[in-house]
């Protein structure tokens, strides 16, 4: 029911031409600054990889996501650190051993690839899902620690 009310409130609000302003001007779009750098080709993924699945060398983020070329992960992950999404660890062994992990601004971007992956669950279920059901998130994260994520997003 209150999915019902939800879409027929969404339905009227554009029917209206419903405007959403800021009460602030901007000076530069905040979508398209944030795009600048997360709308990169593989950034999204890397961020992903470091933040989801916990991979945090650099061979083990090549062998995750197919295409991808070792020259432009050693570039994005140069520019995730210059814009601080990430931060590089050396640990003192011998080979040295390099390893990334998230920056809290870069834990401030999982809420976001949640709702990614909600949308995608959700009208690309024909694609994503084998059964080709949509699912909610907490259908396909049902763990107690990834709640709290899926909470931030509302």
């Amino acid at each position: 029911m209150q999915s019902i009310k939800r879409q027929e409130v969404d339905k009227s609000t554009y029917e209206n031409n419903w405007v959403i302003t800021p009460k602030v001007r901007f000076i530069k779009c905040p979508i398209r600054t944030t795009l600048g750098v997360l709308g990169k080709k593989w950034t999204i993924l890397i961020i992903r990889d470091i933040g989801f699945r916990r991979i945090a060398r650099f061979n083990r983020l090549l062998e995750s996501i197919s295409g991808l070329t070792p020259r432009v992960l050693s570039m994005r992950l140069k520019e995730l650190e210059e814009e601080n999404f990430i931060e590089c660890e050396q640990e003192s062994r011998s080979p040295s051993m390099v390893i990334w992990r998230l920056t809290q601004k870069g834990r401030d971007t999982l809420p976001i690839l949640m709702q990614l992956t909600a949308f995608g669950s959700k009208w690309y279920s024909d694609i994503v899902f084998e059964d080709k059901v949509p699912r909610m998130l907490i259908e396909i994260f049902p763990q107690p620690e990834v709640r709290d994520l899926i909470n931030k997003i509302g």
